[in-house]
């Protein structure tokens, strides 16, 4: 006979109430927690079969409390049921606890992933896609293209001049410089556009659906957007960019050529006078690659100080003889077989910040150079080119010092060539720096002059300086009469502030004769001599004082004298040489 604990109805009719509460709270909490586990499942896909199995196991729960439930309805129903009850709806409870907590746990660590995700794929600085991010991008704009038959544009841009300003304003402004740049540059292009930081001053820019003239336009607006000035400290800063532009598939299929060929496409156009952008050229390619493997080469040559110095002669034509050389850089590749001209390599050294130390070891190969022809009782001043870059260097001062004191020679034989343009960067650091030097007792030379900035002012801030006449205007002085008429009001105007003039690309003796009637002081050119090797150069001097050409006689000598005779071997040697200029 089974044993019940029968009580009054009342009481029956609680506990089966209670009962049956218990049981539909914890079937509540079983039926609530199957649509967590649903998102589970969706989030953790590697255990995605376990939580499965769980969602399963909440089913074959529910089914257990709806048969209870009937149970209690129907059945007659004893003290115990209501404990079980309670037990059952507490194991609703933590199923629902758990799943819960298991779901927030999942949504926490998958924010955390996502914040890290975002992290790692965009620049910190100005919360701009990275260079992985636009890898992936550029992927994806290929995948697309593929499909939909649709061209891709890539753009890559730098911003010139940027070291100088963060040189001249320090890190901190130059930062809030570039994040300023970000919004520019979304004003520009579409929604569906990528701009990412490429690096540095670098952005990048992915134009999907873009063709060549679009990208032209786009590049041409970007320009025009960052030569609004910026608001920093109260001053206002405009700045240039230059912008180098691959497209797909023509230049590349993949993100690394395209962006590789953009960036040669960089390259081009920042060589270039003309326009802001340039589109990738195969031509360029050859060059960059060139570039590249000399940058690699140069960095080992001015480690072990293998550059070589060369000498021209500069006449003094008043005086009838040499008044010094200009020191002209040379960088032998034993693997060539020849001399790397500076005009090739020095480009190399300012882009890669190599210049440094090459203007170092150029400058302590000089004057140890002078302080062996003084030895020789032979006092040779020296001209050397400074690159825009070291004007602005803090430590050219001090350095010069130190080599002045290191070969013992006298600086008044030292002559600084410098060009306008270094000057007018920043005319302040540049001139606290020329200052510094002048009082070290070193003189200057306003290199290239006529073909950058002419300034009056600057030239009267620098007394007593030399004036060298560009090279593109004298060469062409005797074909072109605008050249000529720059060449004469260089000269007046040298005089006029009593400077010293410099002709130098005299290659004929049409020209030099003709800078003889305009009255120019001194002339350098390979019609006198090309640049030589220190042992050659000093042997050239004596050859050039000695000579005796009829070029050599003043105007009012020519108009009484005829030509003196047996000097046509000179001369014929003179011109002779003039033709050597490789």
């Amino acid at each position: 006979m089974e044993r019940f604990f029968f009580v009054g109805d009342d009481r029956i009719m609680i506990i089966r109430i209670l009962s049956l509460l218990f049981l539909l709270g914890g079937t509540v909490c079983l039926v609530s927690a199957l649509p967590f586990t649903r998102k589970i499942c969706a989030l953790e896909t590697r255990h995605g079969l376990a939580w499965r199995w769980l969602g399963g196991f909440i089913v074959l729960f529910l089914a257990g409390y709806l048969y209870y439930a009937y149970r209690l309805w129907f059945f007659a129903i004893h003290l115990e049921d209501i404990l079980l009850s309670f037990i059952l709806g507490g194991g609703g409870i933590f199923v629902i606890l758990v799943v819960r907590l298991s779901l927030q746990t999942l949504n926490t660590i998958k924010d955390i992933a996502d914040r890290e995700r975002y992290r790692a794929l965009h620049d910190e600085l100005t919360d701009l896609p990275n260079r992985t991010l636009l890898y992936e991008r550029i992927e994806q704009a290929i995948l697309r293209a593929e499909r939909d038959q649709t061209p891709i544009t890539v753009l890559l841009m730098d911003l010139n001049r940027f070291k100088e300003i963060n040189d001249t304003l320090g890190h901190f402004y130059g930062d809030y410089l570039l994040q300023m740049i970000a919004p520019r540059l979304w004003r520009t292009i579409r929604k569906s556009d990528t701009v990412a930081r490429f690096g540095g001053d670098e952005f990048a820019v992915v134009l999907p659906g873009v063709d060549l003239e679009q990208a032209v336009n786009i590049s041409e607006k970007i320009a025009l957007s960052m030569e609004e000035p910026f608001q920093i400290e109260g001053s206002q800063l405009s700045i240039d960019v230059s912008i180098g532009i691959a497209l797909y598939p023509e230049d590349g299929t993949d993100s690394d050529t395209l962006l590789q060929r953009a960036d040669v496409a960089l390259y081009a156009a920042k060589k270039s006078s003309n326009t802001c952008y340039a589109v990738y050229d195969a031509e360029h390619d050859g060059h960059s690659m060139e570039r590249l493997m000399l940058t690699v080469e140069l960095r080992e040559a001015i480690k072990r100080e293998q550059l070589i110095l060369h000498y021209q002669p500069k006449y003094s034509l008043p005086e009838k003889r040499v008044c010094g050389v200009e020191a002209l850089a040379r960088w032998p590749r034993p693997d060539k077989g020849e001399l790397v001209q500076p005009n090739l390599f020095i480009p190399v050294a300012e882009k890669t910040g190599l210049i440094r130390n090459m203007t170092y070891l150029i400058f302590d190969k000089v004057f140890a150079q002078v302080a062996e022809w003084e030895k020789q009782g032979m006092s040779v001043p020296v001209s050397v080119n400074l690159s825009t870059k070291m004007l602005h260097d803090n430590e050219l001062p001090r350095r010069m010092d130190q080599l002045l004191g290191k070969w013992k020679i006298d600086p008044k034989n030292i002559t600084l060539e410098i060009t306008e343009n270094s000057m007018m960067v920043d005319p302040e650091i540049a001139f606290r720096t020329i200052n510094n030097l002048l009082q070290l007792g070193l003189h200057f030379s306003i290199d290239d002059f006529g073909s950058g900035y002419s300034s009056l002012s600057l030239l009267n801030r620098l007394p007593g300086c030399e004036l060298k006449i560009d090279k593109s205007f004298v060469v062409d002085m005797i074909a072109s009469l605008n050249d000529m008429t720059i060449v004469q009001t260089s000269i007046n105007l040298a005089k006029n502030m009593e400077l010293k003039t410099v002709a130098e690309g005299v290659e004929t003796r049409e020209t030099l004769e003709k800078l003889i009637e305009m009255d120019c002081e001194v002339v350098q050119g390979y019609y006198l001599s090309r640049p030589l090797p220190p042992d050659m150069v000093l042997d050239k001097i004596r050859e050039l004082d000695s000579l005796q050409a009829d070029w050599q006689i003043t105007r009012e000598e020519r108009m009484k004298n005829e030509k003196p005779a047996g000097q046509g071997n000179v001369q014929e040697r003179l011109d002779e040489e003039a033709g050597m200029r490789n």
